[in-house]
């Protein structure tokens, strides 16, 4: 049992590490910034957000993360649903900014200069729920 333990250990490390590279490789907290979401009191947008990444990565909601134990944050979860659903943060423009950086700084120079880059943008209105098929 305790190799399980380690073992899941050793996986946050490496997630929370690798979440910490993407955010220093893509400079999120200046998307963050101009996206307007600051720090307004207590605790920086940036660590909020790190947590909310290593959390999907980690197949987890806050909730399930915080009844294990597992993570010990230095926010409440009321910071997090606070930041998360805020109402002044543009969250397309972040979204956007850091698609832009991804591709810029990764898929461009990964292909070739006589290819072109396109960047495709679904905005069906059709929910898809869960199935992968939509019926019309």
């Amino acid at each position: 049992m305790s190799k399980i333990i380690s073992q899941n250990e050793q996986d946050a490390k490496q997630i929370s590490d690798s979440v910490k590279n993407i955010f220093d490789r893509f400079q999120v907290s200046r998307l963050l910034k101009a996206s307007n979401i600051w720090k307004k009191k207590g605790e920086s947008p940036v660590n909020v957000m790190k947590y909310a990444f290593s959390l999907v990565f980690r197949n987890r909601s806050m909730y399930m993360d915080m009844l294990l134990g597992n993570d010990v944050v230095s926010f409440s979860k009321d910071t997090h649903y606070r930041f998360m659903n805020s109402i002044h943060a543009n969250w397309i423009r972040f979204t956007s900014l850091l698609a832009s950086r991804i591709s810029t700084n990764l898929i461009a120079p990964a292909t070739s200069v006589d290819r072109v880059n396109a960047l495709i943008v679904d905005d069906s209105i059709f929910p898809m729920g869960r199935s992968k098929k939509s019926n019309f």
